[in-house]
């Protein structure tokens, strides 16, 4: 957005810690300040303006008209204006969306940005109202209103007796939420409050600049001499003023000159995840980010670089901008509440200062506890009784295959038949995670190609796929489960009957069912081979290429695994015979992978519940934590945790971490399944519904929050093999006429370049759009709370980018 911060362009906003503590003053102060000096070594000259987004007790009271009386020179706005001198929240029975209020703030420093010449300079104040927490017109809190915009923050302290209390109480909440906070004001009087922050912030981190003012003369009943002791203190004060705008100066400087920096050093001394450092072109500046929103600073030539153009600094060639950028990778599929959520941060600050991180083995602690019944509660509603924590999804599905392999072996022990290699059937192209372990139980691929100790152990299916295409559904059975030359095409016409179960025409059913009856005899009995897990992503493949499995199929291989004799059927009377029959698990523990698609990913609390399968085992990373700090679980029947138990301390699961169910990411994650159990109802949640049709299927009505409109469009694309479209994920599978196809393909990275080199600072309705390449996949995933006017933005944009008319 243009009224981001530019070398020519600074802004600010101003929060009090408390009503009456003299913020309007200060305001004035500053702004007449800065539009009375020539900031910078280039002496140019300075425009200043002062924004009043609410003001209550108007056209009585009107901070603007204060400005302008005393600080003529300064541009003033008001936005939001109502009569009554009480608080916003009640100052109104129609409160104006907070989206509207918001615009309008932008849209106000952006017009005054335009209005600014090459050879000026520009300095903007906006003043909120009342305290850093009092409400606006709808209730929310200033301090999570504003924080979309992340102005540096000039945080007014209450200088009277008990203001210390109240000023380190917004300094703090400030802080927690995100904000710099480059200067502290206060007024010097009898109280000294000054005296106790310059001693208590000295080694705080980004520690504010303190600045102490005189006091302000007290108010007269004679509004003529009121006025003229008010012009006497502007002009007296002055220079106190001039002081703290060139402090704020120079800290807004060396802010974009660390920000400058940052690419060069990440560049040099930074070992990025799935790179190949040789192919970096841009490195990605990330300066904060809130809700669906990332703030960028990127680099970009100038349109005349030739040193009279730069003032003759030779250094000045190339100049730096701000973009903002919809997340849509989710900040690599792990964001659920969006970025900076205020609920997670209080959880999170919560634990932190309740416990820190204390030890769990054979301790307990709160946020444990009441984490684990939620997840019993929900995604493992009516199967699981254990819930074992870990630090991420890798290391959960480690943990996972060391649970199936054990409580296999036993049963191949006490059946008396040989335990050799035990390995695991799976699906072709899932993938579970970069540890060792988990590798193994993949099929060779990409990723594990260099890695020597890869080793493969298992059998994978190669699975029936869905896409959405020309407006139809359309399931893929390979050809070697037809034994026919050519695939066999399905074609579905509601996303909910995907995951309904077939008709008698369909001949899917008996197709799948026969096919890995065969394959599961054939590897028992003729290649005597031992299975010890069904290892699967249910429904979506992620980092496979979000390959979106039929459903139909994997209902199919759990059961058939579950009923084939080969595995032996038999349960050990010495640790499982107490457990009810329908919890014992049958022919193979079913471990399922949900660390991408679990925690309301697709629209629903999980991928079994999608299903209408219940797993034995299954892992949850990602959403578990709304985005904010990493934890992982793996959740277990009675069934599976018994094969541990006995006198010796070598049978236990022998598997842990330092910060095993760490408190704060028990906290967090407490706090995410809560809002996203709440959210099931919300308002997009309905639209999507209906949209979608999954009214219409009860309890298996499967919905996407992307458009459908939209999606049917792109699905009409000769460019587009096929598109996903389930809950939050959107994923399209580009045809590739050159090149290498797959994981290698580069087809998605160009589409990507170009979505991210979308620059509509001067366009309120579209947005640049950060993703990852996939392969000959592109993919967008929204958060949690992504709203329906944001994804138009992206869809909109996407749209163009596809049609090539960008």
């Amino acid at each position: 957005m243009s009224h981001f911060p530019t070398r020519s362009f600074q802004a600010y906003q101003v929060f009090a810690a408390n009503t009456n503590v003299g913020k309007t003053i200060l305001s004035t102060g500053l702004v007449r300040a800065a539009a009375a000096l020539s900031i910078g070594a280039d002496k140019k000259k300075t425009k200043a303006i002062y924004v009043k987004p609410v003001q209550t007790g108007y056209p009585v009271d009107c901070d603007a008209r204060h400005v302008k009386t005393y600080a003529p020179l300064v541009e003033t706005n008001r936005l939001y204006a109502y009569p009554d001198p009480v608080s916003p929240h009640i100052a109104t029975n129609e409160p104006p969306p907070d989206s509207e209020v918001l615009q309008a703030t932008i849209n106000s420093l952006r017009a005054f940005k335009r209005t600014l010449e090459h050879s000026d300079k520009g300095w903007a104040l906006l003043e909120t109202a009342g305290g850093v927490n009092s409400p606006i017109m709808s209730g929310e809190l200033q301090s999570k209103f504003y924080r979309p915009l992340r102005l540096p923050t000039i945080l007014v302290g209450d200088s009277h007796l008990g203001g210390i209390s109240t000023t380190l109480t917004s300094y703090e909440t400030l802080h927690q939420y995100g904000y710099d906070i480059p200067a502290l004001l206060l007024f010097d009087n009898k109280s000294k409050n000054h005296q106790f922050f310059e001693r208590y912030l000295a080694k705080a981190e980004n520690r504010p600049s303190i600045h102490v003012l005189p006091s302000p003369p007290e108010k007269l009943a004679d509004p003529k001499a009121d006025s003229e002791q008010l012009h006497e203190y502007y002009k007296r004060t002055e220079s106190y003023f001039k002081n703290v705008v060139q402090e704020l100066d120079r800290v807004h400087h060396q802010r974009l000159d660390r920000l400058e920096e940052l690419a060069d050093k990440a560049r040099t001394s930074i070992w990025w995840p799935f790179t190949q450092h040789q192919n970096v072109k841009d490195v990605t500046v990330i300066d904060s980010a809130y809700e669906d929103i990332m703030t960028t600073f990127v680099e970009s030539p100038r349109k005349d670089s030739s040193l009279a153009s730069t003032g003759g600094n030779s250094n000045a060639k190339r100049e730096w901008r701000w973009r903002e950028m919809f997340d849509g990778c989710a900040s690599w599929w792990t964001q659920g509440l969006g970025h900076g959520s205020p609920a997670l941060t209080q959880s999170a600050a919560y634990a932190s200062g309740r416990y820190g991180h204390v030890m769990f083995p054979e301790c307990a602690h709160e946020p444990a506890v009441k984490l684990t019944e939620t997840l019993l509660e929900t995604v493992g509603q009516d199967w699981a009784s254990r819930v074992f924590f870990s630090d991420n999804g890798s290391t959960a599905i480690e943990v996972a295959l060391k649970m199936a392999l054990k409580a296999s072996q036993d049963r191949y022990v006490h059946l008396g038949e040989a335990t050799g290699r035990v390995e695991v059937i799976g699906i072709d192209g899932g993938y579970h995670g970069d540890t060792i372990g988990a590798m193994n139980a993949c099929s060779p691929n990409l990723y594990n190609a260099q890695v020597t100790w890869y080793k493969a152990h298992g059998h994978w299916f190669s699975p029936p796929t869905v896409v959405f295409k020309d407006s139809q559904f359309q399931i893929t059975v390979p050809s070697e489960m037809t034994n026919t030359k050519e695939p066999l095409k399905v074609v579905i016409d509601n996303l909910s009957s995907v995951f309904t179960e077939p008709s008698a025409k369909d001949p899917r059913l008996e197709i799948y069912r026969k096919h890995i009856r065969e394959t599961l005899t054939q590897l028992t009995q003729v290649e005597k081979r031992s299975f010890g897990a069904l290892l699967m992503e249910p429904v979506l493949m992620g980092a496979g290429g979000m390959v979106w499995v039929d459903p139909a199929f994997q209902r199919c291989l759990v059961e058939e695994v579950r009923a084939f004799k080969g595995f032996g059927t038999e349960v050990s009377p010495s640790k499982n015979a107490h457990i009810p029959a329908k919890n014992n698990w049958k022919g193979l523990p079913v471990v399922f992978d949900e660390v991408f698609s679990g925690c309301w990913r697709l629209g629903r609390k999980s991928a079994a519940d999608m299903l209408q399968v219940n797993p034995d085992i299954a892992a949850y990373a990602k959403l578990l934590t709304g985005g904010l700090i990493s934890l992982a679980t793996t959740l277990t029947s009675d069934s599976i945790f018994n094969n541990f138990l006995s006198e010796t301390k070598t049978d236990a699961l022998l598997h842990g971490h330092s910060y095993t169910a760490h408190p704060i990411g028990c906290a967090v994650a407490n706090t995410s399944l809560q809002t996203y159990r709440q959210m099931e109802s919300h308002g997009d949640a309905d639209q999507a519904r209906q949209d979608w049709g999954a009214q219409d299927f009860g309890n298996l009505g499967v919905w996407s929050l992307w458009d459908k409109k939209v999606i049917d469009k792109i699905s009409r694309m000769d460019i587009v093999e096929g598109v996903v479209p389930l809950g939050s994920v959107l994923a399209i599978q580009m045809r590739e006429t050159n090149g290498p196809s797959g994981y290698a393909s580069l087809v998605s990275q160009q589409v990507q370049q170009k979505l991210r080199e979308k620059d509509h600072e001067d366009s309120e309705t579209e947005v640049a759009i950060f993703g990852r390449p996939l392969g000959n996949v592109v993919y967008m995933i929204a958060s949690q709370v992504s709203t329906r006017e944001q994804l138009a933005k992206v869809e909109n944009i996407l749209l163009r980018t596809l049609e090539g008319r960008l």
